[in-house]
This record gives C-alpha cells, structure tokens and sequence, in this order.
C-alpha cells in the first residue's frame, strides 16, 4: 500500500453511504498505514472518532492520547472534555486539567480558547486544584480578549462571555454584563441554526435566564429562545410561521414538559435539540417564527 493508495481508501469510504465490515476493515487498514507512515496526528483524530462511533471508547482514547503527544488541539480538547464530563462513565478532573493546561498553553488559536475556559473552570470551583477565584476571573478577562461576536461560530465566545457576565454582576456592572449576555445570545441562535447541540443548548438556557435576572421580561416583546425563561412555568406560548398558528404548552409538572404537535419533550432543552416542525429541525427555522405571545 502506498499513500495515495489509502487516502483513496478513505474517499471510497466517506462515498460509501451503506459501508460493510470489510469496507471498514479496509478503512481502519487505511488510516492505521497513514498513521505509521506520515505520524500525522490527524490521522490518528480520524480513527479515534471512528472508534467512538462504534462505542470503543478504549481505542478512541488511545488514539487522541497518541494525537495529543504531537500537541494537536483537537485531541487534547477532546480529551479534556471527555475526562471533565465522564462522557465515557468515567470522571477524573487530575486528567482533565492536564489536558486542559496543555491546551491553554497558547491563547492565539480558537481550539486553546476551549481548553482556557474550562481549566478557570476548575479554579473556581477547585477541581483537581485549590480553589482560586482571582485566578478564574483573571484567567476569563484575558481569554475575552481573544474572542469575536462576529467570529467563527466555533469560538466559545458566548461560553466566555456568559462567565464575563458573571463577574462583571458581581462589580455591580450590570449594564455591561446585560449587554455581554445579549451578543452572546445572538452569537448562541446563529450557532445552534446549524447545530443544535445538546451543550450549546444548555448554555443558551444560562445566558437566558441569567439575562432576564437583570433586566425586566417583556411579554409583548419576546423571541424563540426567550423561551428558555418563559417555559420555566406552566402555561402556552403561541407562534406564527407562514401565516399559520402554532401553540407551545408548558405542563405543571416539575420539569415542565413541552408538548407541540401531537409530541411531547421532557422539557424546553429537548424541544430545542429534538424538535420540528414538519421535517425541519426547530432550531434551524426559529428566525422564521413571529407574533410569540402568551397565550390563554
């Protein structure tokens, strides 16, 4: 096998809309060969994810751990948000602040700027470390420094800009924190347009309600993702698209079921990521719905 030989593997592979066992055989071969042949760590990045895809977690760890000695960012964020969250059912925060600190060494690349905010993360709320809250704030001013509300919609910028947020409450700037949280929120609805991501969702639910803890909520003034405030409490929210009426109903139980169009969502973040609307994906056409208000 040649180079050329297992890039081709890889084409036919992505092209291969039904692949069989020995497609993907022939695939792993491929970028296993790649892997030795040119050390490009993001070879090895391609197959970890394949091995994620098909819940061998052990494999995929091994292979971002072997991207992430070659300082390749996506591996060392993946690794660090693995171990962070548990994502594989196991946590351990003394992995990922190693992760996160070989991330954030460098704060110039978008990818380092992931890695940054989750390690001050871990200082405020000493995890791993002692906590140090002049550190987080320190550590949240600098990475703002750093990041665009008309940048690429992979910037954490609404992930730092709600922390910012936070601090600037706690000096008393509330007109500064108010106007942080609503570019962050724009920023969050051109995001989760493309991909509605479960933790985008969440963190579009704290910009929200964190937004409407400073400034009055207008019930004759709202939009889609307002919602995240709105449906904190039973009643029904109604919408027009194309001229036609929808209705959004809010259940009294604890967690605020969402029911729309015959279905029902165990609360508003789930309607967000799982919800549509005929055969389009709610988050994809909330610009597109005018005329919200609360309904009797």
């Amino acid at each position: 096998m040649k180079v050329e030989d297992a890039l081709q593997e890889l084409r036919d592979y992505y092209d291969n809309g039904n692949p069989s066992e020995d497609d993907e055989f022939r695939f792993t071969e491929a970028l296993g060969y790649l892997i030795k042949e040119t050390k490009d760590p993001k070879y090895m990045c391609e197959l970890g994810w394949h091995y994620c895809s098909k819940k061998r977690f052990d494999l995929e760890i091994k292979y971002l751990e072997m991207a992430a000695e070659y300082k390749y960012l996506p591996a060392i964020e993946e690794l660090g948000y693995m171990w962070y969250y548990g994502q594989h059912g196991e946590q351990d925060y003394e992995k990922a602040f190693h992760y996160f600190s070989m991330g954030a060494g460098e704060v110039n690349e978008d990818g380092n700027l992931w890695c940054r905010y989750k390690l001050a993360d871990m200082y405020r709320f000493g995890l791993y470390v002692e906590k140090d809250e002049q550190k987080y704030r320190d550590m949240i001013e600098d990475a703002y420094k750093y990041v665009s509300d008309d940048g690429y919609l992979n910037e954490p910028f609404p992930e730092i800009s709600y922390r910012l947020a936070g601090i600037r409450v706690e000096e008393g700037k509330k007109k500064e924190a108010v106007e942080l949280l609503k570019r962050a929120k724009r920023f969050m609805a051109e995001r989760l347009s493309y991909e509605a991501f479960w933790g985008h969702i969440e963190v579009m639910g704290r910009i929200v309600r964190m937004l409407y803890e400073l400034i009055p909520f207008d019930e004759k003034d709202f939009d889609f993702y307002d919602l995240f405030y709105l449906t904190d409490k039973p009643g029904k929210i109604a919408f027009k698209r194309d001229k036609k009426k929808y209705r959004i109903e809010v259940s009294d139980d604890n967690d605020h079921a969402i029911g729309f169009e015959g279905r029902w969502y165990r609360n508003f973040n789930e309607f967000c990521e799982k919800g549509e609307l005929g055969k389009e994906q709610i988050t994809n056409i909330y610009d597109e719905f005018y005329d919200l208000e609360v309904a009797e």
